[in-house]
């Protein structure tokens, strides 16, 4: 009787969308911020139950699905646009809904479409969600990889070390792989090859991490580092009658840091002050007096004239000795720092940003070296793509240096979506990370995911930690996404091996 009742509720369009909006719920719940990583796991089964009861409503469900976690994980845009961007409530809500529609429209319902249509081989649907993971993180809006299903396990440090092994990619794989082992068990327990597979699959996802545990991360060297969390509101940024104030207060933040016996490099944060700091004598002054004693890296804007063009960089400086190198920011933030399609809808970006010039993007890779630290520059947004890590990687970098400015996201749990995302970054490269944000969340996190250290609390504040200098060059830094080079001709034969199948049956 109750497996009566289910099945009228599954069969139901009701029922299919309630269990949609479950499966949206359960990876909302997983995501960095709620704190509930392990329903990453068996999130998508509701969906799978709802897509075989009936796939005619399969674009569908991947609307409502897809256009739920979006909004809910992606609201702190909200704060971002209709706060600090200074756009009415209703322009702000628009364009969250917008993004969210169109992450849907172009992520999700691919992916329902063709799990509840056209295949139910485990592994070509969870290939295809990666592929589209990957189109997200390369296409979207210029790039977007953001709220990738690996990026849930950030705080599980045995799980996350698979991704030192198979990247980032390769643990979502591995996650959708999961669901549908189980879903298919759900289905069919008494088969046991699909608790064999589940079994398998989960193995392989541990034992990068039970390596790890036993053989730990060999370091060529420590250097002690302070970060600098200057913790001013955004608010204050533009209000000029506080700019000396907090200018003072993060240049005596800087005084300290270099006070501490036997620190080696200070760090601070994008837009850490609310001046152009390379043309404010009040800043440079004390900056250049400490770089003396102590190697200081920083964000600040940078206007070159190129080609009788005068461009905008977002530029990390290491200023050493008074000597400055420079790092200019690669891949820019869509909507902060250039808006995508900007001739198709200027009126739009007009809206919103008026007609200021936005940013220009730098040309190259570069590592910043000081003395035996060779750190790799990654400002804000950049950390969520692996490749720009990778080519710091390759020029001998043994440290990450991630700067950035929070803020924007208010108290919303898209500060913790980033944190995730620069853990990432570190077990992939087998680096460890040192953190700078404005205010909150600065950390040092460990090549091997931990977090020994962070403040994540808005207000200034002054890290310090002996942080290790890895040249140890993970499996991933060494083949990036070879594992797909094995899965596919597996996929190949598998098919080939379901298709004889098939035929001896209907020859019989």
């Amino acid at each position: 009787m109750k497996k009566e009742l289910m099945y009228n509720f599954i069969n139901k369009w009701y029922g299919q969308v309630l269990l949609s909006l479950l499966s949206a719920l359960l990876l909302i719940l997983s995501t960095a911020g709620f704190g509930l990583s392990f329903t990453v796991f068996f999130a998508f089964i509701p969906l799978f139950f709802a897509l075989k009861a009936n796939n005619k409503h399969s674009v569908l469900l991947g609307i409502i699905t897809g256009f739920t976690y979006f909004a809910v994980c992606l609201s702190w845009m909200m704060i971002t646009f209709g706060y600090f961007g200074g756009a009415p409530v209703y322009a702000a809500f628009l364009l969250l809904v917008f993004i969210s529609f169109l992450g849907s429209l172009f992520f999700f319902v691919p992916f329902t479409f063709v799990a509840g249509k056209y295949s139910s081989n485990p592994y070509i649907i969870a290939l295809l969600f990666v592929l589209l993971e990957a189109v997200k993180g390369t296409v979207f809006f210029g790039g977007v990889p953001w709220l990738n299903l690996a990026q849930s396990q950030y705080s599980s440090t045995l799980i996350i070390q698979s991704v030192s092994i198979f990247g980032e990619y390769g643990l979502s794989f591995i996650i959708m792989l999961i669901n549908i082992f189980l879903f298919n068990i759900i289905n069919d327990y008494k088969n046991k090859k699909n608790i064999i597979l589940l079994a398998v699959t989960i193995f392989i996802m541990i034992l990068p991490g039970i390596y790890r545990a036993v053989n730990p991360i060999e370091y060529t060297d420590y250097k002690k580092i302070a970060v600098i969390q200057s913790g001013y509101q955004q608010e204050d940024k533009w209000n000029q009658n506080k700019w000396l104030f907090i200018i003072n207060n993060i240049n005596m933040q800087v005084i300290d840091a270099s006070n501490v016996e036997g620190i080696d490099m200070i760090v601070l944060p994008e837009s850490s002050y609310p001046a152009k700091v390379l043309s404010t004598d009040i800043i440079m002054n004390v900056l250049n007096k400490v770089s003396e004693k102590t190697p200081i890296i920083f964000g600040a804007d940078r206007r070159l004239m190129i080609d009788n063009e005068s461009k905008l960089f977002n530029t990390m400086v290491l200023l050493d000795n008074k000597t400055q190198n420079y790092y200019d920011k690669r891949h820019l933030t869509p909507f902060g720092e250039y808006f995508p399609f900007e001739n198709l809808l200027r009126p739009v970006k007009e809206f919103f940003f008026g007609k200021g010039s936005m940013f220009s993007p730098g040309n190259n890779a570069a590592i910043l070296t000081s003395g035996n630290v060779k750190a790799a520059p990654v400002i804000c947004f950049e950390s969520a793509f692996s490749t720009l890590v990778s080519d710091s990687v390759a020029l001998g970098a043994n440290l990450l240096v991630i700067i950035s400015n929070d803020t924007w996201f208010g108290k919303n749990q898209g500060r913790m979506q980033h944190l995730a995302v620069d853990t990432i970054r570190a077990v992939e490269y087998g680096r460890a990370v040192a953190r700078a944000t404005q205010d909150g969340i600065s950390a040092f996190i460990m090549p091997n995911g931990e977090i020994p250290l962070m403040e994540d609390r808005q207000m200034p504040a002054v890290l310090i930690y002996d942080v290790p200098l890895s040249e140890y060059n993970t499996f991933f830094a060494k083949y990036s996404n070879i594992w797909i080079a094995f899965i596919i001709p597996l996929l190949y034969y598998q098919l080939r091996a379901d298709r004889l199948r098939k035929k001896e049956k209907n020859g019989k």
